[in-house]
């Protein structure tokens, strides 16, 4: 391994004069600042020192960090911001909220935002799933901690969502219903469907298209726009059982059953998913996200990849549990006279 002494001896001139010259310190002729550079090259010496100067280097922390949710009118991101805060609150730091409102262009946009605040890290619930976008999403100059949604190429902390729909499946097949329905994104990407789908496959029920209300990434106006066409379009309702993707959307599909006629759960059931307040409230069957859990570890992911800033860090996935619970909106629950 060529060394300093080896550079000295073949430039004529003393170690010190190399130190000089490699750290841009001190006086030396243009003539022989020149030579030296032209025998370090040659022999491919590299000084020791130097990687851990540039690691001292690192930027230093604004103790400002971002958090980028694709709406802030669903309760459970609500409830998300909340844990995220808190835990950062409590370590004396502030978070920015930007809300992306389900559009890629403008979580681009709020992405741009982010560096120009020099922030020192950013939780995000992308608002694609598509490859480009999670690659780009990998590519900022700060650490970045996908929460409830896992993504090969970032450090992600979520519930599992295909065994979130799988029990939906078990629960709704348990209670004797073989039409059964399903609305919300309906693409490969969406692990509550592709569970909810496979599980059904595995009991030999079937889910045919016509029974699944595709709604990739609409509005509540919207979605209920697309129930109502849909019933429109069916004098008999094609179900007597129906997973929705998510609570507000639930309780959404329960209003329009309501609205024509039906009962729930005497004619139809129905089940949400994020057992958020919504849920709770409107006694709506729901699979719960351990919410509390992901933030923290979220927020525990994150410190990990900024004390490792300047590495290569891992990537970690963080994959939680999730739990059915079952109301009134998919059981008959009879109530105890005393």
């Amino acid at each position: 391994m060529t060394t300093i002494r080896d550079v000295a001896e073949l430039a004529g001139v003393s170690i010190a004069t190399i130190s000089r010259v490699m750290n841009n310190k001190g006086k030396v002729s243009e003539e022989t600042a020149e030579r030296v550079r032209a025998i370090v090259k040659e022999l491919g010496y590299v000084d020791a020192k130097q990687p851990l100067k540039r690691r001292q280097a690192a930027p230093k922390l604004q103790g400002v960090f971002a958090i980028i949710l694709p709406t802030l009118s669903n309760p459970y991101f609500a409830e998300l911001l909340d844990i995220v805060e808190q835990e950062i609150q409590y370590m004396g730091r502030s978070l920015l909220v930007y809300n992306s409102r389900g559009d890629i262009q403008r979580e681009l946009g709020l992405l741009n935002i982010c560096k120009q605040q020099k922030i020192d890290g950013l939780f995000i619930v992308p608002s694609s799933n598509k490859p480009e976008h999670i690659m780009t999403l990998n590519q900022q100059p700060f650490p970045v901690v996908s929460l409830t949604q896992l993504h090969a190429e970032l450090t992600s902390v979520a519930v599992d969502h295909a065994e979130g729909g799988a029990q939906v499946a078990e629960h709704l097949t348990s209670m004797g219903h073989t039409q059964i329905g399903y609305l919300g994104p309906a693409d490969e990407n969406e692990q509550k469907f592709t569970g909810f789908r496979n599980k059904l496959a595995e009991l030999r029920i079937l889910l045919p298209v016509e029974r699944i209300i595709d709604t990739p990434d609409v509005s509540a106006p919207e979605l209920s726009a697309r129930f109502n066409a849909y019933l429109d379009q069916h004098s008999v309702l094609p179900f007597s059982a129906i997973f929705v993707f998510n609570d507000v959307s639930a309780q959404l599909v329960i209003e329009t059953l309501h609205a024509r006629g039906y009962r729930v759960p005497e004619d139809v059931l129905v089940v949400g998913f994020d057992n958020t307040l919504i849920a709770q409230v409107m006694n709506i069957s729901s699979v719960a996200q351990p919410i509390r859990e992901i933030g923290r570890l979220g927020f525990q992911e994150m410190m990990r990849l900024i004390e490792q800033r300047g590495t290569e860090s891992d990537i970690h996935h963080l994959i939680l549990s999730p739990r059915l619970v079952l109301r009134n909106s998919s059981v008959r629950v009879l109530k105890k006279i005393l």
